[in-house]
């Protein structure tokens, strides 16, 4: 029988082509709204935390770098019960809201910083943290999963990888803008400021002489650009009109999210009628370390944590600052950022087609060729371009584990995203809190010794997880 294709037939195909060019353009525009939010928020936390990691901004007894320690390490337990704050806030999208009034909170304790105002603030800016980066995570991944879904692709990993890579490629921008500003900030001051002498890259075993860690007084305010020959009253000035952008940027970003940014697609473990168990919800996290494949790829996302770290408060101390001045660190930081925003979006689309696996085995040999040019080179004030080849080098490495293991980790837990995100972030946290912890108390060559010995334990952890998976689903491939 032949069949007829009737006037009413036709209206609801073109009433659902109509129907899916819509929510295909909802999907984009919450895509381009939550990058905006992250850009705006980040812009001003980037660029607190390049002040106070190397030692330009809250210097005294060392106040800057250990605020910086207590937010990563509050971070890590702040990711234990992230999957229970989603669901008592009810999405993803209010979770954003509410967690980035953290921010401004911690931009504010910057404008009169002491122990008693900024290690607070720290701790409540990491306990966030975790619910913060969970529910963007798991928003963009819920989104490009119905993207998929309507466009009716065979497997949505290169969706995910792509969003991803969109959204890091703004979330980078905010470097730039962030970076920026400090820069012109500093370069007012003594050009100097932050020199080492002879004793920089892998051989930098010290703390900046104008940095003093013996005595202070805890109740005091200290925000101050140390050394940069500007008068005092001129320096408070400066900062404080620094610090109200960056509180105007935290603001404008939670004001943008709770207006602009739709709710959440319909997501099963947050909509189920039978309430999940508060215990249940907190040990989530815990219960994803029984997954034998999670286990292995953990090394891996400490490592991208230990990256960030690496960047931005080693490298930016005894290469950038050691060698060039700390004027130059914000410079430096706009390259790298600036690479990683460019590769970001170019890496999302490429998984498509060389797969994710290849990608994360070739950044991590490219990782060790840098570790060991590190170790050798020894930087000196004419090594602007070296360094800045070297930064660019980090940014697309580490923008490739971003976004390839964030899309894995999806693809691998589409039902318990949530908890396999948080912990993700958790384990990312781990590795920026050991780098912030032990950053005064060694020397650059036996930090980079150590990344080197996790980034050795996570590839071939990666690689096992690789060759276990494949076995499991095609038990006569014997061959990686």
């Amino acid at each position: 029988m032949e069949s007829k294709t009737t006037p009413r037939t036709k209206l609801l195909s073109e009433e659902k082509t109509v129907g899916q060019r819509t929510t295909t353009k909802r999907i984009w525009k919450n895509l381009l709204v939550i990058s905006v939010v992250f850009l705006l928020n980040f812009g001003a936390f980037r660029s607190l935390q390049s002040l106070q990691s190397t030692a330009a901004l809250n210097s005294k007894a060392g106040l800057g770098v250990v605020s910086l320690s207590f937010v990563y390490a509050s971070m890590v337990l702040s990711c234990l019960y992230a999957p229970f704050f989603i669901h008592k806030v009810g999405s993803c999208k209010w979770t954003v809201v509410v967690c980035l009034f953290g921010h401004v909170l911690y931009t504010g304790a910057n404008f009169y910083p002491s122990w008693f105002t900024l290690i607070p603030s720290s701790i409540l800016l990491g306990l966030i943290s975790g619910p913060l980066w969970t529910a963007q995570v798991t928003y963009l991944t819920t989104s490009a999963q119905e993207y998929a879904k309507i466009l009716q692709h065979d497997n949505p990993e290169g969706d995910i990888a792509m969003f991803n890579g969109m959204f890091y490629f703004f979330n980078d921008l905010s470097g730039i803008s962030g970076n920026l500003i400090s820069s012109l900030v500093l370069s007012a001051g003594n050009k100097h400021f932050g020199r080492g002498g002879g004793f920089c890259g892998a051989m930098d075993c010290g703390i900046r002489p104008e940095t003093n860690w013996t005595s202070h007084d805890v109740t005091k305010p200290i925000t101050s650009f140390s050394s940069t020959g500007v008068p005092d009253h001129k320096q408070q000035e400066i900062v404080y009109t620094l610090f109200g952008v960056f509180l105007a940027c935290n603001i404008l970003a939670a004001l943008t999210a709770g207006l602009c940014l739709d709710k959440d697609v319909k997501n099963s473990e947050l909509s189920s009628d039978e309430p999940t168990p508060v215990s249940q919800l907190l040990l989530r996290t815990v219960r994803v370390f029984k997954d034998v494949d999670y286990v292995l790829m953990v090394p891996m996302l400490v490592i991208i944590g230990m990256s960030e770290a690496i960047v931005t408060g080693e490298i930016t101390k005894s290469y950038v600052g050691c060698a060039l001045g700390v004027q130059m660190v914000g410079y430096v930081m706009m390259c790298y950022c600036a690479a990683s925003s460019v590769v970001s979006p170019l890496f999302g689309h490429l998984s498509k087609y060389e797969g994710a696996r290849i990608l994360i085995l070739v950044a991590a040999a490219a990782n060790a060729v840098l570790l060991i040019y590190m170790l050798l080179w020894q930087p000196d004030e004419d090594s602007l371009a070296t360094i800045l080849s070297v930064s660019g080098g980090w940014a697309v490495v580490r923008a490739v584990w971003r976004i390839q293991l964030l899309t894995v980790l999806g693809v691998m837990y589409p039902s318990n995203q949530e908890a396999v995100f948080a912990n993700a972030e958790m384990a990312g946290s781990i590795g920026s809190m050991l780098v912030f912890a032990y950053s005064s108390a060694l020397c650059m060559d036996v930090k980079l010794y150590i990344y080197m010995a996790v980034l050795a334990l996570g590839t071939v952890g990666y690689g096992a997880m690789e060759c276990k998976t494949r076995y499991k689903n095609n038990p006569e491939t014997n061959t990686f």
